[in-house]
C-alpha cells in the first residue's frame, strides 16, 4: 500500500512539476532572446520533459512507450504557442527527427499489443478475456483495464458476434438469464422506439443548433450500440455448471467462477441471507430483483466493469432458477 501511494504521489508531483515548467516556459518566452528561445524551449518541451516523464513515470510502472508520444506533442503545441509559428527556431528540424522516432515506437508497441491479443485469444475462448489481457498490458491497472475491456466488448458483441456460438466450455450445462424479469422484452421495445426517438430529437434540436443535434444523435447511437451489445452478451455468456465449478455471468457486467467446494448454499430470496453484510453481496438481478443467490463459504473474486471485487453472495435473475438450483445440487 505504501509503495503504491508513493508511486501515485510521484506521478502527481511530476505532472504538477511538468505543467509548472510548461507554464513558466510559455510565460517567460517574451523575455528570452529569440535565438536562444528558438532552441531552448523546443528542446525542453519536446525532449527534456518527455524524457523525464519516461524515466519517472513510464519506466517505473512498466507502461507502454505510447504514453510518451502525447507528452511530446503537447510540448510541440506549447512550443508553437510560445514561439508564435511552427516554423520558428529549431521546431521544423526537431519535428523531422522526432516523427520517425514516434513512428518507430508506435510500430514496436502495436506489434507487442497484437502479440498480447493473439496470445490471449489462443489461450481462451472468452472475448472479454482477450480485451482485458490486452488492456492490462497497456495500462497496468485493473480498473481502467476492466472499464476499457467492457467498452470494447460492447462493440464486439453488438457488431461481430452474430455468427458466433455462445461461450460454453466442455461438459458445461448452461442456463439462460436474458429473458428473466422481462429484460429482453424491454430491449425489443426500446429497439422499436429508438429510431423514431432519435430522428425526432435530432430534428427538434437542429432547429437551435446543428452541432448540438449531431452530438445528441451520436450519443443516442452510442447508447443503442451499448444496449444492443449488453443484450447480445447476455445471450452469448450464459450461466454454466461445469465439472467442478459454477460459472456466473451477467453480460459484460460480471463474471465469477466458484468451485463446488466453496459453495455454501443457494437461496431464492435475499431475505434468506440477512446475516451477510451488504458489502459482501453483489446483486446482478434484472432491475435488482434477483431470483437466485449463490452464497460461498468465503469471499470469491468477481470481475466487474470497475475491476475485481471479493464478495460472498452473488444475486442473479435466471430464466429458470429452480432448474439451476436442482442441477447445482445434483452436481454437488
Amino acid at each position: 500500500m505504501d509503495a503504491a501511494r508513493t508511486r501515485k504521489n510521484g506521478l502527481v508531483i511530476f505532472c504538477a512539476l511538468g505543467l509548472l515548467l510548461y507554464a513558466y516556459g510559455v510565460a517567460s518566452a517574451w523575455y528570452i532572446p529569440f535565438h536562444i528561445e528558438g532552441v531552448a524551449l523546443p528542446l525542453d518541451f519536446m525532449v527534456g520533459i518527455p524524457l523525464g516523464f519516461y524515466l519517472l513515470v513510464v519506466r517505473p510502472r512498466k507502461l507502454t512507450l505510447l504514453a510518451v508520444i502525447p507528452v511530446i506533442w503537447m510540448g510541440y503545441a506549447l512550443s508553437v504557442v510560445a514561439l508564435g509559428s511552427p516554423e520558428a527556431g529549431i521546431l521544423p528540424y526537431l519535428l523531422s527527427v522526432l516523427v520517425p522516432v514516434e513512428l518507430a515506437i508506435a510500430v514496436r508497441e502495436v506489434r507487442k499489443i497484437v502479440r498480447v491479443y493473439r496470445t490471449a485469444k489462443a489461450s481462451s475462448d472468452d472475448p472479454m478475456a482477450w480485451f482485458k489481457d490486452t488492456m492490462r498490458y497497456l495500462v497496468r491497472r485493473d480498473m481502467p483495464a476492466s472499464m476499457t475491456a467492457a467498452e470494447l466488448s460492447v462493440w464486439y458483441y453488438a457488431l461481430f458476434s452474430w455468427r458466433k456460438k455462445p461461450y460454453v466450455l466442455p461438459d458445461e450445462k448452461t442456463f439462460g438469464y436474458h429473458n428473466a424479469g422481462g429484460y429482453m422484452n424491454m430491449m425489443l421495445g426500446l429497439a422499436l422506439a429508438f429510431p423514431v426517438e432519435i430522428i425526432g430529437v435530432h430534428m427538434l434540436v437542429s432547429q437551435w443548433s446543428i452541432a448540438a443535434a449531431c452530438l445528441v444523435t451520436a450519443l443516442s447511437v452510442y447508447s443503442v450500440v451499448w444496449l444492443a451489445g449488453d443484450a447480445r452478451a447476455r445471450i452469448m455468456r450464459p450461466v454454466a455448471i461445469g465439472v467442478d465449478c459454477v460459472r456466473l455471468e451477467c453480460g459484460i457486467q460480471m463474471h465469477a467462477t466458484i468451485p463446488f467446494a466453496d459453495i455454501e448454499k443457494v437461496c431464492f430470496s435475499e431475505d434468506d441471507i440477512r446475516d451477510i453484510e451488504k458489502s459482501d453481496k453483489l446483486n446482478y438481478g434484472t432491475f435488482y430483483q434477483a431470483n437466485v443467490w449463490i452464497v460461498s463459504k468465503h469471499p470469491v473474486a468477481v470481475r466487474t466493469m470497475l475491476g475485481e471485487k471479493r464478495v460472498r453472495a452473488i444475486g442473479m435473475s435466471l430464466d429458470d432458477p429452480h432448474a439451476f438450483a436442482s442441477a447445482l445440487e445434483e452436481a454437488l
